[in-house]
Protein backbone atom coordinates (compact mmCIF):
# COMPACT_ATOMS: atom_id res chain seq x y z
CA UNK A 1 0.00 0.00 0.00
CA UNK A 2 2.78 2.46 0.81
CA UNK A 3 3.95 2.32 -3.01
CA UNK A 4 0.39 3.23 -3.99
CA UNK A 5 0.69 6.58 -1.65
CA UNK A 6 4.24 7.00 -3.11
CA UNK A 7 2.75 6.85 -6.46
CA UNK A 8 0.27 9.60 -5.75
CA UNK A 9 2.47 12.02 -4.07
CA UNK A 10 4.60 11.60 -7.33
CA UNK A 11 1.67 12.74 -9.55
CA UNK A 12 1.30 15.61 -7.04
CA UNK A 13 5.33 16.41 -7.81
CA UNK A 14 4.75 16.15 -11.22
CA UNK A 15 2.38 18.83 -11.41
CA UNK A 16 4.18 21.00 -9.18
CA UNK A 17 7.72 20.47 -11.36
CA UNK A 18 5.25 21.35 -14.83
CA UNK A 19 4.50 24.70 -12.75
CA UNK A 20 7.60 25.86 -11.31
CA UNK A 21 8.50 29.71 -12.79
CA UNK A 22 4.91 30.34 -12.71
CA UNK A 23 4.32 30.70 -9.01
CA UNK A 24 6.74 33.07 -7.42
CA UNK A 25 7.02 34.45 -4.45
CA UNK A 26 5.72 31.26 -3.24
CA UNK A 27 6.70 27.52 -3.82
CA UNK A 28 5.22 25.47 -6.85
CA UNK A 29 2.64 22.83 -4.98
CA UNK A 30 0.90 19.93 -6.05
CA UNK A 31 -2.30 18.41 -4.60
CA UNK A 32 -4.45 15.31 -5.37
CA UNK A 33 -7.55 14.62 -4.22
CA UNK A 34 -7.94 10.80 -4.04
CA UNK A 35 -11.45 8.51 -3.90
CA UNK A 36 -12.19 4.70 -3.96
CA UNK A 37 -8.90 4.54 -5.51
CA UNK A 38 -9.81 7.15 -8.22
CA UNK A 39 -8.48 10.62 -8.78
CA UNK A 40 -11.18 13.07 -8.43
CA UNK A 41 -9.16 16.19 -8.28
CA UNK A 42 -6.17 17.53 -9.35
CA UNK A 43 -4.35 21.39 -8.81
CA UNK A 44 -1.37 23.16 -8.93
CA UNK A 45 -0.80 26.54 -7.34
CA UNK A 46 -1.80 29.18 -9.06
CA UNK A 47 0.08 31.91 -10.95
CA UNK A 48 1.37 34.30 -9.05
CA UNK A 49 1.15 32.05 -5.58
CA UNK A 50 -2.59 32.20 -4.83
CA UNK A 51 -5.01 30.47 -4.65
CA UNK A 52 -2.91 27.34 -3.33
CA UNK A 53 -3.11 24.22 -4.37
CA UNK A 54 -5.18 22.31 -1.86
CA UNK A 55 -8.14 25.25 -2.14
CA UNK A 56 -8.07 24.98 -6.01
CA UNK A 57 -8.54 21.18 -5.53
CA UNK A 58 -11.13 20.81 -2.94
CA UNK A 59 -13.14 23.64 -5.28
CA UNK A 60 -12.92 21.09 -8.12
CA UNK A 61 -14.15 17.89 -5.79
CA UNK A 62 -16.55 20.17 -4.00
CA UNK A 63 -18.91 17.74 -1.95
CA UNK A 64 -17.20 14.66 -3.38
CA UNK A 65 -14.10 15.47 -0.75
CA UNK A 66 -15.73 13.92 2.29
CA UNK A 67 -14.12 11.25 2.80
CA UNK A 68 -11.66 11.50 0.46
CA UNK A 69 -7.49 11.50 1.02
CA UNK A 70 -5.69 14.15 -0.24
CA UNK A 71 -1.71 13.91 -1.30
CA UNK A 72 -0.15 17.16 -1.41
CA UNK A 73 3.87 18.12 -1.66
CA UNK A 74 4.21 20.76 0.90
CA UNK A 75 2.13 21.27 4.67
CA UNK A 76 -1.23 23.27 3.80
CA UNK A 77 -1.06 27.13 4.65
CA UNK A 78 -1.82 27.87 8.16
CA UNK A 79 -1.99 31.71 8.32
CA UNK A 80 -5.66 33.61 6.71
CA UNK A 81 -6.23 33.99 3.12
CA UNK A 82 -10.06 35.19 1.61
CA UNK A 83 -11.81 31.93 2.23
CA UNK A 84 -9.43 30.96 5.42
CA UNK A 85 -6.54 28.69 5.58
CA UNK A 86 -5.66 25.78 3.62
CA UNK A 87 -6.12 24.00 7.04
CA UNK A 88 -9.16 25.10 8.11
CA UNK A 89 -10.59 24.57 4.08
CA UNK A 90 -9.33 20.62 4.56
CA UNK A 91 -11.36 20.11 7.44
CA UNK A 92 -14.14 21.73 6.30
CA UNK A 93 -13.99 19.25 3.83
CA UNK A 94 -14.52 16.48 5.34
CA UNK A 95 -11.15 15.39 3.94
CA UNK A 96 -10.10 12.25 6.33
CA UNK A 97 -6.81 11.35 5.36
CA UNK A 98 -3.82 13.36 4.22
CA UNK A 99 -0.13 13.09 2.52
CA UNK A 100 2.52 15.54 3.02
CA UNK A 101 5.56 15.51 1.17
CA UNK A 102 7.24 18.14 3.57
CA UNK A 103 6.78 20.30 6.70
CA UNK A 104 6.48 23.55 5.81
CA UNK A 105 9.08 26.22 7.33
CA UNK A 106 7.23 28.97 6.83
CA UNK A 107 6.78 29.53 10.93
CA UNK A 108 3.22 31.21 9.84
CA UNK A 109 2.23 27.46 9.31
CA UNK A 110 5.20 25.42 10.54
CA UNK A 111 3.52 22.23 12.47
CA UNK A 112 0.43 24.16 12.81
CA UNK A 113 -1.32 22.75 9.71
CA UNK A 114 -0.11 19.11 10.69
CA UNK A 115 -1.01 19.20 14.80
CA UNK A 116 -4.34 20.97 14.06
CA UNK A 117 -5.36 18.28 11.13
CA UNK A 118 -4.39 15.45 14.16
CA UNK A 119 -6.67 17.37 16.17
CA UNK A 120 -9.45 17.29 14.32
CA UNK A 121 -8.76 13.58 13.29
CA UNK A 122 -7.88 14.01 9.85
CA UNK A 123 -4.91 10.66 9.16
CA UNK A 124 -1.69 12.56 8.44
CA UNK A 125 1.65 11.13 7.49
CA UNK A 126 4.51 12.97 6.69
CA UNK A 127 7.67 12.91 4.52
CA UNK A 128 7.83 9.96 2.54
CA UNK A 129 8.73 12.08 -0.16
CA UNK A 130 9.77 15.38 1.10
CA UNK A 131 13.59 16.03 -0.62
CA UNK A 132 11.55 16.36 -4.13
CA UNK A 133 9.75 19.21 -2.24
CA UNK A 134 13.08 20.36 -0.83
CA UNK A 135 14.63 20.42 -4.30
CA UNK A 136 12.28 21.92 -6.46
CA UNK A 137 11.62 24.72 -4.40
CA UNK A 138 14.87 25.21 -2.72
CA UNK A 139 14.90 29.03 -3.62
CA UNK A 140 11.91 29.32 -0.98
CA UNK A 141 13.50 27.20 1.65
CA UNK A 142 16.67 29.00 1.16
CA UNK A 143 15.27 32.74 1.35
CA UNK A 144 13.45 32.32 4.45
CA UNK A 145 16.51 30.46 6.12
CA UNK A 146 18.77 33.05 4.74
CA UNK A 147 16.24 35.64 4.88
CA UNK A 148 17.41 37.24 1.68
CA UNK A 149 16.03 36.28 -2.33
CA UNK A 150 18.23 32.80 -3.80
CA UNK A 151 20.54 33.51 -5.56
CA UNK A 152 21.22 32.08 -8.76
CA UNK A 153 24.45 33.26 -10.96
CA UNK A 154 24.60 32.48 -15.04
CA UNK A 155 27.54 32.66 -17.04
CA UNK A 156 29.06 31.58 -20.29
CA UNK A 157 32.75 31.34 -20.55
CA UNK A 158 35.85 30.13 -22.46
CA UNK A 159 37.77 26.85 -22.18
CA UNK A 160 39.83 29.56 -20.02
CA UNK A 161 37.48 30.86 -17.73
CA UNK A 162 37.23 34.46 -19.61
CA UNK A 163 33.41 35.75 -20.55
CA UNK A 164 34.56 38.11 -22.79
CA UNK A 165 37.36 39.72 -25.17
CA UNK A 166 39.15 43.10 -23.64
CA UNK A 167 37.17 44.99 -26.37
CA UNK A 168 33.89 43.17 -25.21
CA UNK A 169 34.05 42.49 -29.18
CA UNK A 170 32.50 38.95 -28.26
CA UNK A 171 29.01 39.23 -28.55
CA UNK A 172 28.14 35.22 -27.91
CA UNK A 173 30.25 33.12 -26.03
CA UNK A 174 27.70 30.15 -26.15
CA UNK A 175 26.10 28.44 -28.99
CA UNK A 176 22.38 28.20 -29.74
CA UNK A 177 21.26 25.48 -27.67
CA UNK A 178 22.85 26.96 -24.72
CA UNK A 179 21.02 29.92 -25.15
CA UNK A 180 17.71 28.13 -25.76
CA UNK A 181 18.36 26.52 -22.32
CA UNK A 182 19.34 30.04 -20.44
CA UNK A 183 15.98 31.07 -21.67
CA UNK A 184 14.52 28.07 -19.54
CA UNK A 185 16.83 29.05 -16.86
CA UNK A 186 15.46 33.09 -17.27
CA UNK A 187 11.87 31.51 -17.40
CA UNK A 188 11.84 29.67 -13.75
CA UNK A 189 13.69 32.92 -12.32
CA UNK A 190 11.52 35.40 -10.83
CA UNK A 191 13.41 38.49 -11.60
CA UNK A 192 17.31 39.42 -12.99
CA UNK A 193 20.18 41.08 -11.18
CA UNK A 194 22.47 42.94 -13.36
CA UNK A 195 24.75 46.03 -13.36
CA UNK A 196 24.65 49.05 -15.03
CA UNK A 197 28.18 48.55 -16.73
CA UNK A 198 26.61 45.09 -18.37
CA UNK A 199 23.96 47.19 -19.97
CA UNK A 200 26.32 49.28 -21.16
CA UNK A 201 28.08 47.23 -22.73
CA UNK A 202 25.37 44.43 -23.80
CA UNK A 203 22.80 46.74 -23.82
CA UNK A 204 20.47 43.19 -23.24
CA UNK A 205 16.67 42.79 -23.36
CA UNK A 206 16.64 40.33 -20.64
CA UNK A 207 13.31 38.78 -21.78
CA UNK A 208 12.43 35.01 -21.94
CA UNK A 209 12.11 33.91 -25.33
CA UNK A 210 11.64 30.61 -27.40
CA UNK A 211 11.44 30.58 -31.06
CA UNK A 212 12.97 33.92 -31.16
CA UNK A 213 9.03 34.98 -29.50
CA UNK A 214 8.80 36.84 -26.13
CA UNK A 215 6.77 34.92 -23.63
CA UNK A 216 7.80 36.47 -20.49
CA UNK A 217 8.70 39.80 -19.20
CA UNK A 218 10.97 39.48 -15.80
CA UNK A 219 11.52 42.75 -13.28
CA UNK A 220 15.44 43.19 -13.57
CA UNK A 221 17.07 44.39 -11.16
CA UNK A 222 19.89 47.04 -11.74
CA UNK A 223 22.98 47.88 -9.13
CA UNK A 224 23.79 51.48 -10.44
CA UNK A 225 25.79 53.37 -8.12
CA UNK A 226 26.48 56.10 -10.32
CA UNK A 227 23.31 56.19 -12.39
CA UNK A 228 25.19 55.19 -15.42
CA UNK A 229 22.28 53.35 -17.17
CA UNK A 230 21.93 54.98 -20.94
CA UNK A 231 18.54 56.36 -21.38
CA UNK A 232 18.34 54.71 -25.02
CA UNK A 233 19.01 50.83 -23.68
CA UNK A 234 16.36 48.53 -24.97
CA UNK A 235 15.52 48.00 -21.27
CA UNK A 236 14.15 51.34 -20.75
CA UNK A 237 12.73 51.39 -24.43
CA UNK A 238 10.11 48.48 -23.05
CA UNK A 239 9.67 49.65 -19.61
CA UNK A 240 5.78 49.54 -20.07
CA UNK A 241 5.92 45.65 -20.31
CA UNK A 242 9.29 45.40 -17.57
CA UNK A 243 9.07 46.22 -14.08
CA UNK A 244 12.63 47.78 -13.64
CA UNK A 245 13.88 48.34 -9.71
CA UNK A 246 17.41 50.33 -9.71
CA UNK A 247 19.58 51.10 -6.76
CA UNK A 248 21.53 53.53 -6.65
CA UNK A 249 23.56 56.51 -4.70
CA UNK A 250 23.09 59.35 -7.06
CA UNK A 251 19.49 61.74 -6.97
CA UNK A 252 20.40 63.77 -9.59
CA UNK A 253 18.74 65.02 -12.77
CA UNK A 254 18.77 61.64 -14.73
CA UNK A 255 16.71 60.01 -11.47
CA UNK A 256 13.86 61.86 -11.82
CA UNK A 257 13.74 61.40 -16.06
CA UNK A 258 14.11 57.41 -14.90
CA UNK A 259 11.42 57.56 -12.21
CA UNK A 260 9.29 59.47 -14.93
CA UNK A 261 9.67 56.87 -17.32
CA UNK A 262 8.41 54.41 -14.75
CA UNK A 263 11.39 52.84 -12.99
CA UNK A 264 11.40 51.45 -9.13
CA UNK A 265 14.53 53.69 -7.81
CA UNK A 266 15.82 52.58 -4.12
CA UNK A 267 18.69 55.14 -2.85
CA UNK A 268 21.00 53.79 -0.54
CA UNK A 269 24.39 54.89 1.33
CA UNK A 270 27.58 54.24 -0.35
CA UNK A 271 30.06 51.80 2.34
CA UNK A 272 33.41 53.11 3.39
CA UNK A 273 34.38 51.68 -0.54
CA UNK A 274 31.59 53.97 -2.27
CA UNK A 275 29.84 51.16 -2.78
CA UNK A 276 26.65 50.33 -2.44
CA UNK A 277 26.29 46.94 -0.08
CA UNK A 278 25.13 44.17 -1.66
CA UNK A 279 24.02 42.89 1.69
CA UNK A 280 21.95 45.63 2.22
CA UNK A 281 20.84 45.69 -1.36
CA UNK A 282 19.49 41.84 -1.15
CA UNK A 283 17.48 42.48 2.40
CA UNK A 284 15.98 45.33 0.48
CA UNK A 285 14.85 42.76 -2.82
CA UNK A 286 13.11 40.10 -0.47
CA UNK A 287 11.28 43.18 1.33
CA UNK A 288 10.23 43.82 -2.39
CA UNK A 289 8.40 40.47 -2.54
CA UNK A 290 11.46 38.87 -4.97
CA UNK A 291 12.65 35.32 -3.39
CA UNK A 292 14.01 34.19 -6.68
CA UNK A 293 16.91 35.90 -8.35
CA UNK A 294 19.15 34.81 -11.79
CA UNK A 295 22.31 37.21 -12.04
CA UNK A 296 23.17 37.91 -15.22
CA UNK A 297 26.57 40.25 -15.33
CA UNK A 298 30.13 40.36 -15.22
CA UNK A 299 33.63 38.90 -13.71
CA UNK A 300 33.07 41.96 -11.21
CA UNK A 301 30.27 41.53 -9.42
CA UNK A 302 30.50 37.81 -9.55
CA UNK A 303 33.49 38.42 -7.30
CA UNK A 304 32.15 40.60 -5.13
CA UNK A 305 28.70 38.24 -4.99
CA UNK A 306 31.06 34.99 -3.86
CA UNK A 307 33.19 37.43 -1.31
CA UNK A 308 30.29 38.02 0.69
CA UNK A 309 28.75 34.21 0.11
CA UNK A 310 25.61 35.79 -1.65
CA UNK A 311 25.39 32.67 -4.34
CA UNK A 312 23.62 29.56 -3.91
CA UNK A 313 23.68 28.13 -7.77
CA UNK A 314 26.04 28.36 -10.53
CA UNK A 315 24.95 27.53 -13.63
CA UNK A 316 27.88 27.80 -16.04
CA UNK A 317 28.02 27.43 -19.95
CA UNK A 318 31.68 26.36 -20.95
CA UNK A 319 32.00 27.08 -24.80
CA UNK A 320 35.26 24.76 -26.36
CA UNK A 321 37.53 27.70 -27.20
CA UNK A 322 40.30 29.88 -25.78
CA UNK A 323 39.88 34.03 -25.56
CA UNK A 324 43.11 34.15 -24.42
CA UNK A 325 45.24 36.54 -20.87
CA UNK A 326 43.37 39.53 -22.25
CA UNK A 327 40.41 38.46 -22.39
CA UNK A 328 37.92 39.51 -19.14
CA UNK A 329 38.01 36.71 -16.52
CA UNK A 330 35.08 35.24 -14.65
CA UNK A 331 36.15 35.79 -11.25
CA UNK A 332 38.88 38.35 -10.61
CA UNK A 333 41.71 36.95 -8.74
CA UNK A 334 40.52 33.04 -8.57
CA UNK A 335 40.83 30.16 -10.57
CA UNK A 336 37.01 28.09 -11.14
CA UNK A 337 38.74 25.20 -8.90
CA UNK A 338 39.49 27.23 -6.20
CA UNK A 339 35.14 27.38 -5.43
CA UNK A 340 33.70 25.20 -2.91
CA UNK A 341 31.35 23.39 -5.06
CA UNK A 342 29.26 20.73 -5.60
CA UNK A 343 28.17 19.78 -9.75
CA UNK A 344 24.45 18.27 -9.57
CA UNK A 345 24.43 18.53 -13.41
CA UNK A 346 26.49 17.94 -16.32
CA UNK A 347 24.83 18.39 -20.12
CA UNK A 348 26.31 18.63 -23.55
CA UNK A 349 24.37 20.91 -25.78
CA UNK A 350 26.54 20.42 -28.97
CA UNK A 351 29.97 21.98 -28.47
CA UNK A 352 29.39 23.33 -25.26
CA UNK A 353 29.01 21.79 -21.95
CA UNK A 354 26.72 22.79 -19.30
CA UNK A 355 27.20 22.47 -15.64
CA UNK A 356 24.96 23.16 -12.51
CA UNK A 357 26.55 23.82 -9.12
CA UNK A 358 25.52 24.21 -5.66
CA UNK A 359 27.30 26.27 -3.55
CA UNK A 360 28.76 24.49 -0.02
Amino acid sequence: MGNTHKKYLLKAHSLAYHSFGKTFPNPSVGCLIVKNKKIISKAVTASAGRPHAEEIALKKAGSKSLGATMYVTLEPCHHQSLNGSCTNQIIRSGIKKIYIAKVDPDPRTNMKSINEFKKNNIVTIVGITDQKTSFLNRFFFESLKNNRPFIKVKMAVSKDEKIARSDYSSKWISNVQSRAFAHKLRFKSQAILTTAKTIMKDNPRFTVRKNNLIIKYLPVIIIDNFLKIPLRSKLLKNISNNRIIIFTSRKNKKYFILKKLGCEIHLLKQNISNELSLKVIMRKILLLNINDILVEAGGILFTKLLSKKLIDELHIFEAPFEIGKSGKPMIIGKKFNDLKIKEITKKNFGNDVYRHFLIK
